[in-house]
């Protein structure tokens, strides 16, 4: 439309010149920025995951042993980057762990949390995070924030492309200026050429000048302007190939990175605390500061294969091996050997570790590895082990000691207690005897002790008796069976309420797993426990007995409730001993051995017992059963 309302053909000629140059340096410009841009960003970013990976790598193991001061210090070599504004490290639960902020920044604004592994741009920073790990364990991430001087560069790149620009249209503006406003017959001869250049694109073509005038200048200046289109094509196609080469140039780089960085990380995840380097064969070709340190060998000692003569003769061909079959088929290898200390003169335990450096193509192009004394923690695990077989020796002696002590006492209890039986039976028989014949010829206060004779020998027949039982208990053999607890214990209390004098007491029973002991022992435990929450809470105007049981993982708990009497919790103790009473025996009858035989038969099958209770507020006895072979609910 501006050429349609142009009449003359030099401002038209101006107008396309300015057109053509403004268009090709938008262009050449607009895309020389956008790649250029696109690279610096790619740029910055692998710089800063790199930096960020090796952050992260050399500060895994101050993550690992909580050493943060060990972090901050490796944060704080960042002052080298003056473009990295601030860093930080933080540990798998997102808590910042060390940070670093450039000298002069006020407020770094650190997140308070890390995001995933990526970056984006923040405003003018490009932000970071990398995650650190460790065999597949994620021990925290590594957060790092730079300057990114993307719109600065922009700002340049954009003055360069105006100043350009404007130098490009002076001089398209002076060339244009020296053409004629008349056009006339030879203008043709001008198209002609001008549609022969724009078919074949050949700029090698040029019009010719019939004249002196205008019209003569015109054909000047356009051969001169395809000359200058020639010259900015070829210059354009040098620029092209010089740019592909810069690219090739550029993926080399990149790819020397690439195997650098797989390097670094090999080296970072053999490194511990000594470091050495060897080649493909396993030999020590550079300088080892950190062997020699260690093992007082020199260079021209450890030189080679010669580092391998600092381990003890009978190591060495462990080591030998280990080296063959490492080079036959490439892989991480761990070694425990002796190698010489030089500060303590001697041979040490050590762990050796060698990791192999591959090649993109599957070379080995050497070797990395550490050395980790571990002769303390040797000589500490023998310690420790001798210590164990001391202490099981002593185990074992104090058992069959305890053992004898207990099997003497159990053999003494049920001989005293049988060979009182006899001598209370004389009595309570004689007592019997004298009552039924000489009772007329005997005053109240006489009849009166005789009874009491009688009462008390019966007494003492229950207390042998259940003495005996209790003594029996421990030589008993337990004949184990699957049992259904809720029906033993249902009909025992069945069987106890039918004996009982007292009212009749609110039973309930809830469901009670199975269990797997012995029934007739089991069903005592039963009986004794029930029998005591009957007698106990009978004095209650309602009485009540709740059974039940509750299981985890390892065993099931059963326990017996009642609404009775209770007991002072201060005497819990005492509860479970034999002979051992918390009422009188004129209140509550008994003999104080039924707590006593649940305990054994309890702890017999592997179970614990205990009991809950308060002062007429009713008592819970408790008693676990493990789990083993026992399954389902009754």
């Amino acid at each position: 439309m501006l050429l349609k309302g142009t009449r003359s053909v030099r401002h038209k000629l101006l107008l396309v010149v300015l057109a053509a140059t403004l268009a090709a340096l938008l262009v050449t410009g607009g895309s020389m920025m956008f790649y250029d841009l696109r690279t610096y960003q790619q740029t910055w970013v692998n710089d800063l995951s790199t930096q960020a990976d090796i952050l992260g790598r050399a500060s895994a193991p101050a993550l690992t042993f909580n050493d943060p001061k060990t972090a901050q210090e490796n944060l704080s070599l960042l002052k080298v980057r003056p473009q990295i504004s601030a860093a930080a490290i933080y540990t798998a639960r997102g808590v910042l762990f060390a940070s670093y902020v450039q000298s002069g920044i006020v407020d770094p604004q650190l997140p308070a949390l890390p995001d995933a592994d990526g970056s984006r741009i923040d405003g003018k920073n490009l932000v970071v995070f990398k995650r650190i790990l460790d065999n597949n364990e994620i021990l925290g991430t590594v957060y790092v924030k730079a300057r990114y001087a993307l719109f600065d560069r922009i700002k340049d790149y954009l003055g360069i492309l105006v100043i350009v620009m404007v130098a490009s249209l002076l001089v398209s503006v002076l060339l244009s200026s020296w053409m004629n406003s008349v056009v006339t017959k030879p203008i043709l001869a001008i198209s002609d050429v001008a549609r022969k250049v724009m078919e074949s694109r050949d700029f090698t073509l040029r019009a010719s000048k019939s004249t002196e005038d205008e019209i003569g200048y015109l054909a000047d200046g356009f051969n001169g302007m395809l000359a200058e289109i020639g010259h900015r094509a070829e210059v354009m196609e040098q620029s092209n190939r010089a740019l592909e080469h810069e690219i090739e140039e550029r993926r080399g780089v990149e790819q020397a990175l690439l195997v650098s960085e797989r390097r670094n990380r090999t080296l970072i995840a053999a490194s511990t605390s000594i470091v050495w380097s060897a080649d493909g064969k396993g030999n020590f070709s550079e300088d080892q500061p950190s062997w020699s340190a260690y093992t007082g060998q020199q260079r021209s000692d450890y030189q080679g294969s010669g580092w391998r003569t600092a381990f003890e003769a009978h190591d060495r061909n462990a080591i030998e091996i280990a080296w063959a079959h490492a080079v036959n088929a490439p892989e991480m290898f761990d070694l425990e050997l002796r190698l010489w200390h030089g500060k303590s003169a001697r041979h040490r335990y050590v762990s050796v570790r060698a990791v192999p450096v591959m090649e993109s193509s599957g070379i080995v192009s050497g070797w990395i590895g550490t050395v980790n004394d571990v002769d303390d923690q040797r000589r500490a695990e023998d310690e420790l082990r001798q210590l164990n077989v001391e202490l099981e020796r002593r185990v074992t002696a104090r058992t069959a000691e305890l053992e004898s002590a207990n099997s003497e006492l159990e053999a003494f209890s049920y001989s005293v207690s049988h060979d009182l039986r006899a001598p209370v039976r004389a009595v309570s028989g004689f007592s019997k005897l004298l009552w039924e014949d000489h009772a007329d010829q005997l005053n109240d206060e006489a009849r009166r002790k005789l009874g009491f004779i009688q009462s008390e020998s019966r007494r003492m027949g229950v207390l042998i008796d259940d003495l005996l039982a209790f003594s029996r208990l421990g030589r008993q053999t337990i004949q184990r069976s699957d049992l259904d607890m809720r029906s033993l214990a249902n009909s025992t209390f069945e069987r106890l309420q039918v004996q009982h004098e007292g009212p009749k007491p609110e039973f309930r029973l809830g469901p009670l797993p199975r269990a797997t002991g012995d029934r007739v022992l089991l069903e005592q435990v039963w009986v004794n426990l029930l029998s005591n929450a009957l007698k106990f809470s009978a004095q209650r105007e309602k009485p009540a007995i709740e059974v039940g049981a509750i299981s985890d993982e390892k065993e099931h708990v059963y326990f017996v409730r009642d609404n009775g009497a209770g007991f002072d919790p201060r005497y819990q103790a005492k509860l479970f001993g034999v002979f051992q009473r918390l009422h009188d025996a004129s209140e509550f009858a008994g003999t104080g051995v039924g707590l006593a035989l649940v305990s054994r038969i309890v702890i017999r099958h592997g179970g614990r017992v205990w009991a809950d209770g308060k002062p007429n507020e009713g008592a819970t006895f408790y008693f676990t059963l493990p789990k083993e072979h026992a399954s389902g609910v009754s």
